[in-house]
């Protein structure tokens, strides 16, 4: 079950008002918040801008965390502040066909200090439409942790040979299988010493 109803009364919105903040009646918004209807992309990513969390966290994925609350604002807070870390935005990760992802670091996008305390994180921006299911759009970025553990039906940033792609894996027998969320695709089986695994995919956030 999502939360956009926990979300919207949390915040004392009523489904009219949140139906006109999406362009759609009160009646849709009862059935998005009951499952009836799965919500449309286009709704999902206005609310991740109404609510200031993930796509993710929405749709009740409780193992991605939400999005602080200042994602409404573009991120300009400084590094400085001691509440706040810098993490690299390090280049492109092909969600359609693999391509070479260039590892130069074009900026830096702060982050709460808590969210990336664990270990090592950076940031990719996702090229292509193959993980549209998860609501991985093109033109997000997704935020990875540095890991070479491979856990079934998670999300992962994977090298194969120089090329790099996002796909939810797999293990079947001595094979992985890289397996996108978006139909148009096919999932890729390849052997488990062809894939080099770069990180897990823990958030996808829109630019604002």
């Amino acid at each position: 079950m999502n939360r956009l109803k926990e979300l919207r009364t949390a915040r004392g919105i009523t489904q009219d008002e949140l139906g006109a903040m999406l362009g759609v009646q009160k009646a849709a918004i009862c059935k998005y918040e009951t499952g009836r209807v799965a919500l449309p992309n286009s709704c999902l990513v206005r609310l991740v801008e109404i609510f200031s969390v993930s796509a993710d966290y929405i749709l009740g994925r409780d193992d991605v965390t939400p999005l602080p609350k200042r994602m409404r604002e573009k991120i300009t807070a400084s590094p400085k502040e001691t509440n706040v870390v810098p993490v690299p935005l390090v280049g492109m990760v092909h969600a359609g066909e693999p391509m070479l992802a260039e590892e130069c670091i074009q900026e830096y996008i702060p982050v709460s200090a808590g969210e990336v305390y664990d270990g090592d994180y950076f940031f990719m921006e996702v090229v292509g439409d193959c993980m549209l299911g998860d609501h991985i759009v093109e033109g997000a970025v997704v935020l990875v942790k540095r890991e070479n553990e491979m856990i079934d039906n998670r999300i992962y940033v994977v090298r194969i040979g120089d090329e790099v792609l996002l796909r939810r894996i797999k293990r079947i027998k001595r094979s992985v299988a890289l397996i996108p969320s978006n139909n148009a695709y096919d999932p890729m089986i390849l052997s488990e010493g062809d894939i080099h695994v770069v990180g897990r995919v823990v958030e996808a956030r829109m630019r604002f």
